[in-house]
């Protein structure tokens, strides 16, 4: 097939998420390469991390404080005739040592191991969280998709949604255009995005 199916589920507290389905082309010349096609995909996700985590006020899935850091859990079907990702994605208020990271890697395992019949993993899957440089604060998961100034993540304050994908919050006009080049690369390929369990 030409196109990946990304299917994303983002969660917060009380069974509060967004469902996301994004088709993107595959490139011509990646078509039949699996390893090859896993890379682009990666760096597509990576790309668009910030497409899906500042789309709401997001709090901690566990403990329901401010939404800083999420944990991402990938299954990965790029091999199948119609390829596939589903990408789970879980708003933390920190990751690292954190309680409330340790609660979702405990589930991914748990998860896996259902998944795999109850056959124990045997270390062939990693944790793949990247540690945050010392120092370094991430923004609001709440904030404006554009300037993440923790300042528009406050109670109040009046943000809009592209009108493209219907995702992705901005502050203003002006940090909408200022993240138009970035944006736009992913905006093209969100194809229904819905929201659960939010009044």
């Amino acid at each position: 097939m030409s196109e990946l199916i990304l299917n994303v589920f983002t969660y917060g507290p009380n069974e509060k998420r967004v469902e996301i389905e994004m088709q993107p082309t595959i490139p011509e010349n990646l078509r039949g390469n699996i390893p090859k096609m896993q890379e682009w995909a990666k760096n597509l996700i990576m790309v668009s991390c910030w497409d899906m985590k500042h789309t709401n006020n997001w709090l901690c899935e566990i403990c329901s404080k401010l939404s800083r850091e999420t944990k991402v859990q990938m299954a990965s079907r790029i091999h199948f005739a119609q390829p596939r990702i589903t990408l789970y994605i879980h708003h933390l208020c920190e990751a690292g040592t954190n309680p409330c990271h340790q609660i979702i890697v405990n589930q991914g395992v748990m998860m896996g191991a259902v998944a795999r019949g109850g056959i124990p993993d045997r270390g062939l899957t990693e944790d793949q969280y990247i540690p945050k440089p010392d120092g370094v604060e991430y923004p609001l998961a709440a904030s404006c998709c554009g300037c993440k100034d923790d300042n528009t993540a406050k109670r109040g304050v009046k943000m809009s949604r592209c009108g493209g994908c219907k995702l992705s919050r901005y502050y203003s006009t002006k940090c909408q255009s200022d993240d138009w080049k970035r944006h736009k690369k992913i905006c093209k390929y969100v194809k229904s995005v819905k929201w659960v369990n939010w009044d």
